[in-house]
């Protein structure tokens, strides 16, 4: 690999100066450098491209000049996140947390079988499993789709909490066995579903009007192995403050010779949930690339 790859969008430079700055930098200059860091989406055309888009969508009667400074916002949140996130691996500092839908989150703790999490790319998704199993006696499967630069994510997967499983999202039928062997033991598998990757297979919904794809995966497992779906969102409230809004569970269920149509109710259910989460906390959806087919 050539070496100025590591300077790229996806490379594995940035992880390596975000860890160093979280230990050798003054907290007191975290909200300063944070501001002038969110800038990078000047630089990033594709990503900040890729969000207008995506507002335009949720905000439709907004105008563009008023999306480009919300899209400054979105880039803030997101290095605030994945900067909390940083500081719990390397100094165990863990954000205060609030709970919408406590009763919920204690039911999926409670039960005596292995359920499934379906979350979106909001808040910090990697914060959300640290929670998870720091208050948790369950083991968390957290799936994923590789990082595309080999280096970054090897650098990644030194870094997991040991209490945290992976398993890459690919067109391998592999991970799917391991997901269903892993909810019959009675573990959570924790899945974003805001978002297809090349070779998996998808299901057409509508967000916000329009026309747009997501993973089938979730929900034909959480079929097979009879698991509800529990949609959780993780939502930034401020410096170091979380909210974990979680939703009545899903069930999947076969009731027809009609797979499809089953699934396709648990889509249903999935994409409301995932819009309202979106409209309250659009800030904080970090989708950097067109999500809906209209506005790509």
């Amino acid at each position: 690999m050539k070496w100025w790859r590591r300077f790229l969008v996806h490379g594995v430079f940035w992880r390596q100066f975000l860890h160093w700055a979280v230990v050798n930098v003054p907290i007191w200059l975290e909200p300063m450098i944070i501001a002038w860091w969110s800038m990078f989406f000047l630089l990033w055309g594709p990503g900040r491209r890729g969000v207008m888009r995506n507002l335009a969508a949720i905000k439709p009667r907004s105008s563009p000049i008023a999306n480009f400074f919300r899209v400054y916002r979105v880039f803030w949140n997101y290095a605030w996140t994945i900067t909390d996130n940083v500081r719990h691996r390397e100094q165990g500092i863990l954000p205060d947390w609030e709970f919408e839908g406590s009763e919920h989150f204690e039911e999926l703790q409670s039960r005596d079988g292995g359920s499934i999490i379906l979350t979106a790319h909001m808040g910090s998704y990697d914060l959300g499993a640290q929670l998870f199993a720091e208050f948790s006696t369950r083991k968390i499967v957290m799936v994923r789709a590789p990082e595309t630069d080999p280096d970054t994510r090897r650098y990644e997967e030194a870094h997991l909490d040991d209490r945290v499983r992976i398993g890459f999202n690919t067109a391998s039928s592999d991970l799917a066995l391991d997901l269903l062997g892993a909810i019959q033991a009675g573990e959570v598998i924790a899945i974003q579903g805001d978002r297809v990757t090349p070779g998996i297979a998808a299901v057409e919904t509508a967000l916000f009007g329009k026309r747009t794809l997501v993973p089938a995966g979730p929900f034909a497992l959480a079929m097979a192995a009879r698991a509800p779906i529990y949609p959780l969102f993780v939502i930034r409230l401020g410096r170091r403050r979380y909210k974990l809004l979680a939703n009545a569970p899903i069930t999947v269920t076969r009731t027809s010779r009609d797979r499809d149509a089953d699934i396709r109710r648990g889509v249903e259910q999935w994409s409301r949930a995932l819009e309202t989460a979106i409209a309250a906390a659009w800030f904080q959806w970090f989708a950097f690339e067109p999500y809906f087919e209209e506005a790509a």
